[in-house]
């Protein structure tokens, strides 16, 4: 979830004061909003020093934390269900940084893969319960009525970003965004 080799950039590792045992929920794709605090505050983290900050913020809890910006790209191309959590970053001493950034929480998951062509290891004592993902394959018949923004059925720590929203974010010019391109079933492994 962002770069965390370049040491200028912020990267955080905490959550948002106050609600810190809520945090799973941002992982697994459940509603925060109804423990979420008015004046949140996420503040930066001692062991990372940057201080630049860029459309997504990284962090080690796998959120999405980015600018209004990606608030607004989303916005512009998602109709599924997504949180908009605003907070204000505060700086090493303790200060306000940052306010127009968001945790951007969507909601539940979405049946994307191909199961036979992913590459997934599967839990002995519960055969339909997904343990890891190592190789995410994409079946297009499912794909037709994805979302431009969701949560991988399965493993809901993962998102996967629709063509026409990553393409709004280039066009923005947004900062910080890591991803992969991801394969269909139907195409060659390259």
């Amino acid at each position: 979830m962002g770069n965390a080799n370049d040491r200028d950039l912020c990267f955080l590792n905490r959550f948002v004061e106050g609600v810190e045992g809520k945090s799973y929920t941002t992982n697994l794709g459940e509603r925060l909003s109804p423990f979420y605090p008015k004046d949140a505050r996420i503040p930066m983290s001692p062991e990372h020093p940057g201080i630049k900050l860029s459309a997504m913020i990284g962090n080690g809890r796998g959120m999405l934390l980015a600018a209004a910006a990606f608030k607004e790209a989303i916005q512009k191309h998602c109709t599924n269900e997504i949180e908009f959590l605003p907070f204000t970053l505060y700086d090493h001493r303790n200060r306000p940084y940052g306010d127009d950034y968001f945790i951007i929480n969507p909601i539940g998951t979405f049946d994307c893969l191909d199961l036979d062509a992913s590459d997934i290891f599967w839990s002995t004592n519960a055969p339909k319960k997904v343990l890891r993902i190592r190789e995410y394959v994409l079946d297009r018949a499912k794909m037709q009525s994805a979302p431009q923004l969701f949560r991988v059925d399965g493993e809901p720590s993962e998102y996967v970003i629709g063509r026409e929203l990553a393409r709004e974010m280039y066009d923005r010019k947004l900062t910080n965004i890591r991803w992969t391109e991801l394969r269909f079933s139907d195409e060659p492994k390259t």
